[in-house]
C-alpha cells in the first residue's frame, strides 16, 4: 500500500520567501504548486512578515501538506541586522506551521545541494536545473521556487533513504 504524502518545501527571506509542494506518492515526486512570496522594502517589517504568515497559510490551505520543511539558513557575521531580519521571518515560519499542527523539518544548504547535485557548493543554477530535470517540469517561475522544491526534494530523499535503512 503506497502512502500519499505532500511536503511543503520553504525557503525563507523578508523580501522572497520561496514555497514548493510536492505530492509524494510514487518513485518520483510530482509538483503540486511553486511561487514566492513577495514583500516590499516601502513596506514595515511587522507587515511584511505578517503577509509572509497570512500568504504561507494561504499555501498550505491550497495544498494541505503533511510535513512542513524549511532551509536551515544561516547568517554571516558581517551582515547581523540581515540576520535579525532572517530569524525574524525563520521565527513567523515556524509558528505558521505549528499553529496549522504540521511536523517541522530543517535541512542544510550543504545536504540539500548533495542530494540534488552532488556537490555542496553547487550554484542556484545547477540547483534549478536539477529541479526541473527531476520534477520533469520546464522553466521554474524564480531561483525562490526552485531552492523550495529543491528543499522539500531533499528532505523526500533523506525520509526515503532512511525508510531503506
Amino acid at each position: 500500500m503506497m502512502i500519499t504524502m505532500v511536503i511543503l518545501g520553504i525557503d525563507p527571506g523578508l523580501a522572497n520567501t520561496g514555497f514548493g509542494a510536492l505530492r509524494c506518492d510514487g518513485k518520483t515526486p510530482v509538483l503540486v504548486k511553486c511561487g514566492s512570496i513577495k514583500t516590499f522594502t516601502t513596506d514595515t517589517v511587522p507587515n511584511r512578515l505578517m503577509q509572509i504568515h497570512d500568504d504561507v497559510n494561504r499555501v498550505i490551505e491550497q495544498v494541505k501538506p503533511d510535513l512542513f520543511a524549511i532551509e536551515d539558513v544561516f547568517s554571516l557575521v558581517r551582515y547581523p541586522r540581515a540576520g535579525i531580519l532572517l530569524g525574524s521571518v525563520l521565527g513567523v515560519l515556524y509558528v505558521t506551521a505549528r499553529e496549522r499542527g504540521l511536523p517541522v523539518q530543517e535541512i542544510a544548504p550543504k545536504e540539500i545541494k548533495n542530494a540534488l547535485v552532488g556537490f555542496g557548493n553547487a550554484g542556484k543554477k545547477q540547483i534549478k536545473d536539477a529541479v526541473a530535470a527531476t520534477l520533469k517540469i520546464g522553466n521554474i517561475s524564480s531561483f525562490h521556487a526552485a531552492d523550495a522544491l529543491a528543499v522539500a526534494l531533499a528532505v523526500y530523499y533523506r525520509r526515503e533513504y532512511r525508510a531503506v535503512i
